[in-house]
């Protein structure tokens, strides 16, 4: 249930607008305050504890994205939703940078404003939940650390305290040593980590926890760790750790000495490990991103540079298509035969250059996406259809093994058909004396996936790291621009497609898309 004490705070400079919406909000029980201008707005901020707020783009004297950015510096736990009536989305990435929560265009009806609030105040209670828990969290290691320094008397009462404060952490495995390495505490943290249970455990050597390396190199850091611990007082080493059902993880291990308080006798090792897999899979994850990203802009900058080149040269052409169309008029009737073919075949080769700036320029536009309900199992149909003629020319052999429920997303039928039919012809183009096309689609949870694979030719592995370069072909007659415009427009639709590719043996291409389009993740491409 909602607490009455949660306050929206609407800034809106028409006062009708502002009346009625601040009236659905009392009625879902939301305490309102309510501002007409910047400074208004400003004064309630600064004096009132707020959860939410409810802001206009365009206000008098000072903007709405100005306070947005004020109450981002002053409260930035409070999510923003802006309001604007103009059409122009060109200012949401910018909105998006300064922290907006969400964005509403008007005229905003009562259930879109009660949800996007309802969403705020949500987030708004998850951030406060979270900061309590991080003060709790930092509370209590700080109280733990006091505690092992000051009470480290006998060992039993290091495990006590142990037992009571630290079992109820699930994130980080504590395991207590004595001075032979055998294994004293072990807290349900690193019962979920090593997949062993305290009982099982107990008593056991330490070197258990290691993963089995035939170098000894685990072994080797752990008891390195714990000389360092001894004669520093701390230590933390790197080590690769295994678990019960003989898989292994990289951790980072932590190693502090217990000591008897009275006459400083070592009483053992408290360790603190921590699983680093989630950490690296997110490095990984961000060097691929950042990856894709320096591709796109290296993809943009060459289309601009492209495009450039084809718009000029495109004017040229034109006339030259009409002087030669006008010379033929004129004087065709008084050249022989030979003559007139030569001027045909000067004005089919200028069609052709045409033809080829106008690809240009159609890879360097950005996609226009008009999102609906499409079919990939009509689309793949009717582009085997339009493609029977160069099917029957290379003798390839056409398996459809579509999915009988069908494969429906919210997709672009124009861009995603130019991109599947650009993958198909590549597929029967790499079959010249034949082979076999196998079609596949299939729906993944909330994923559609296409799979286009023929007994081809195949790519060498240069031909594999290049295939998504915008002008790198191999076809005598190819732009080589049909691989590049696929994998962009998948990606505008928050697809990713990857291929399999040996030589003599055949390609295959995947392609996953999902069955919704999601508009924030779109907003944050464009913010990139």
């Amino acid at each position: 249930m909602m607490k009455e004490t949660t306050t929206v705070l609407l800034v809106d400079d028409e006062p009708s607008l502002r009346w009625t919406m601040a009236e659905f909000l009392k009625r879902a029980a939301y305490n309102v305050l309510t501002a007409a201008d910047f400074d208004d707005a400003l004064e309630i901020i600064n004096n009132t504890d707020i959860d939410v707020a409810v802001v206009d783009i365009f206000l008098p004297h000072k903007s709405g994205l100005e306070l947005l950015r004020q109450m981002q510096a002053r409260a930035p736990s409070v999510p923003v939703i802006m309001m604007t009536g103009d059409p122009d989305a060109s200012h949401i990435p910018e909105l998006i940078r300064a922290g907006a929560h969400d964005f509403l265009p008007k005229p905003v009806t009562k259930d879109v404003l009660i949800n996007a609030v309802s969403r705020g105040v949500e987030k708004k209670r998850l951030v406060d939940v979270k900061r309590r828990l991080e003060r709790e969290i930092q509370s209590h290691a700080e109280h733990l650390e006091a505690r092992i320094a000051a009470r480290t008397t006998e060992l039993a009462e290091a495990h006590n305290f142990l037992n009571a404060v630290l079992d109820s952490s699930t994130e980080y495995a504590i395991v207590v040593m004595d001075t032979e390495s055998r294994i004293t505490l072990f807290n349900r943290g690193a019962e979920t980590m090593f997949g062993y249970r305290a009982a099982e455990i107990m008593n056991e050597p330490a070197e258990r926890l290691v993963a089995k390396d035939e170098s000894g190199a685990g072994l080797e850091q752990l008891r390195r760790g714990w000389r360092e611990a001894q004669e520093v007082g701390r230590s933390r080493v790197e080590i690769k750790l295994g678990r019960d059902d003989g898989s292994s993880f990289v951790a980072s291990l932590v190693m502090t000495p217990i000591a008897s308080k009275s006459d400083d006798r070592s009483l053992g090792s408290l360790c603190i490990i921590k699983d680093l897999t989630s950490e690296r899979q997110s490095e990984h994850a961000l060097r691929q991103m950042r990856a894709r990203l320096a591709h796109n802009e290296k993809i943009a900058a060459l289309g601009q540079a492209a495009a450039q080149v084809a718009h000029e040269i495109k004017n040229p052409l034109a006339g030259l298509s009409l002087y030669a169309g006008h010379l033929k008029n004129k004087v065709g009737d008084k050249l022989a035969d030979n003559e007139v073919i030569l001027i045909d075949k000067i004005i089919e080769t200028i069609n052709h250059l045409s033809n080829i700036a106008e690809q240009v320029l159609n890879f360097a536009r950005p996609v226009a996406l008009t999102l609906q309900p499409i079919d990939l199992n009509r689309v793949l149909t009717d582009i085997v259809h339009l493609l029977e003629p160069q099917i029957a020319a290379n003798k390839v052999k056409v398996t459809l093994q579509l999915t009988e429920a069908g494969a429906v997303g919210t997709l672009d039928e124009t861009s995603i058909r130019a991109a599947l039919m650009n993958l198909s012809l590549n597929a029967i183009q790499a079959m010249p004396d034949g082979g076999e096309l196998t079609i596949t689609t299939e729906t993944r949870r909330d994923k559609l996936a296409v799979s286009i694979k023929d007994t081809g030719v195949g790519m060498r592995e240069e031909q594999l790291k290049n295939v998504f370069e915008p002008f790198y072909t191999t076809k005598s007659q190819g732009l080589g621009l049909g691989m590049p415009y696929a994998r962009k427009v998948i990606e505008q639709l928050q697809g990713d497609i990857k291929l399999q590719s040996r030589q003599s043996q055949g390609t295959m291409v995947e392609v996953e898309l999902p069955t919704e389009f999601k508009a924030e993740a779109f907003a944050a491409q464009l913010t990139l």
